[in-house]
């Protein structure tokens, strides 16, 4: 019944992530380019968190827990990619700083074509086979046609359909959700991924691992000074991670080999967990309760006319 599924995979992971990015570009101007220099603080701290922070927890992980090598390069390759597009949706209904989340989400998504391949080669060699090469070259170029491409193109669309631009990018990101509905199915119903074989040791470290994860941002967010506004919407990013890119590098690792059913898994399986992990933060921001899970709220203050803060009891609605 799933025959069909080993003959479309080629060419349904690069449908999905082009969409995925035809629907986020076609949200974006040259001006939000632009806006990211307002965030120079933030943006450093989102940037980093998501390039060094999330990588090195993944290491963690896979050393505490002694990983397999199909398991250690799903998660590692999870830690790679950067921020989905959804999470500017998310910081929205959080009341976080969406500007912000749109710089961090464009910048990471931009310099993924240097950093996925950096991130994969530094820290998932060692889990590879003696022989493996890696295809640097072909992950780059994989990147710019599945990612840069549709990312720019959807800015043109912006640029010239203006308001026609928004039905577009919704479609199209739900079209992309499909695909990924459609993969997960088809990769356990072809027998790429057996998930009764795999038990419940896989899905509950990938579940520890994503909220340790979200819980350790938000508090690393606090510890480097940010308001709550920021500290939900950096927290959001790296929780809401572009999972389409990890797709459609993957099948570089194990071909034909179980271990790339675990990779897949890996990847599918947060993917959708991360919506759902993110809502509770987002409802506590929402409701004035704080941007973080432990310690006290910390709002941003609001200024009086010269740019000096109100006192606190001023600055309540």
């Amino acid at each position: 019944m799933f025959d069909w599924f080993h003959r479309a995979e080629p060419f349904l992971i690069p449908a999905q992530l082009a969409l995925a990015m035809l629907g986020m570009g076609a949200t974006l101007s040259v001006r939000d380019f632009r806006d990211i220099v307002r965030f120079p603080a933030g943006l450093a701290i989102g940037y980093l968190t998501q390039l060094l922070f999330i990588p090195a927890l993944g290491l963690l992980f896979i050393w505490l827990f002694g990983l397999g090598p199909g398991w250690a390069v799903g998660l590692i390759l999870l830690t790679a990619v950067p921020g989905g597009a959804f999470s500017n949706l998310l910081t929205f209904f959080a009341r976080g700083n969406v500007p912000l989340s749109i710089a961090v989400t464009t910048i990471t998504t931009v310099s993924c074509i240097v950093t996925v391949p950096l991130v994969i080669r530094v820290f998932a060699a060692q889990h590879m086979p003696p022989e493996f090469v890696f295809p640097a070259a072909r992950i780059i170029m994989e990147i710019i046609f599945y990612l840069l491409i549709p990312l720019a193109s959807g800015m043109l669309l912006f640029r010239f359909l203006r308001g026609g631009s928004e039905g577009i990018s919704r479609w199209a990101i739900r079209a992309s959700m499909l695909l990924v509905v459609v993969i997960a199915l088809g990769a356990m119903g072809s027998g790429k991924i057996k998930i009764p074989e795999y038990g419940w040791g896989p899905p509950l470290l990938i579940v520890a691992f994503a909220l340790v994860m979200h819980v350790a941002t938000a508090q690393l967010c606090r510890v480097l000074g940010r308001y709550d506004e920021d500290t939900v919407t950096l927290t959001i990013e790296v929780t809401v991670r572009n999972v389409p890119v990890g797709l459609l590098v993957y099948h570089h690792f194990f071909a034909g080999q179980a271990e790339q059913g675990h990779v897949l898994y890996t990847l599918l399986f947060y993917a959708g967990l991360s919506g759902p992990l993110s809502l509770p933060l987002l409802l506590k921001h929402r409701f004035g309760k704080g941007g973080t899970w432990l310690g006290r709220p910390k709002p941003r203050p609001k200024l009086d006319r010269d740019g000096a803060a109100l006192p606190a009891h001023a600055s309540r609605p």
